[in-house]
């Protein structure tokens, strides 16, 4: 039989374990919208070495790409939420993507420290729940 402690302790590690993944799966997702941010950055800063008239590669959407002629690198259109896109200055568009990179690196820090702060929590549930169990064997 085993006792309620070593169950409370063991439903408690595993509602740890599963709070822990969901955080990691968060952090994926946040690290994968900051490497498309500086990304983008980078992207739009190479943008001013580029010549009006010059000939590029264009994404479309799903991978795919169509060629297209440069007119202008000094307006770009940007997301500002809701499905909103507003006309900005390049030095602009770079400015507000470098905030919302500000943005999610302090999210970021935020979600790092509460993961080393599950993971502390596991270390020291996690032998206690394995001495209870080879206490009762």
């Amino acid at each position: 039989m085993v006792s309620k402690d070593l169950q409370k302790k063991y439903m408690q590690l595993q509602m740890l374990k599963k709070q822990l993944e969901s955080l990691i799966e968060q952090k994926t997702e946040l690290d994968e919208r900051v490497s498309e941010l500086t990304h983008t950055i980078n992207a739009m800063r190479k943008l001013g070495d580029i010549k009006k008239g010059e000939e590029i590669w264009s994404a479309f959407g799903a991978s795919s790409f169509v060629r297209s002629d440069i007119k202008d690198v000094d307006k770009i259109l940007i997301g500002v939420g809701a499905g909103v896109l507003l006309k900005k200055k390049r030095s602009e568009a770079i400015e507000l993507l470098h905030s919302r990179l500000d943005e999610l690196n302090g999210i970021d820090k935020e979600l790092t420290a509460e993961i080393g702060k599950y993971i502390e929590q596991i270390n020291i549930i996690e032998p206690e729940v394995q001495r209870l169990a080879e206490k009762e064997q």
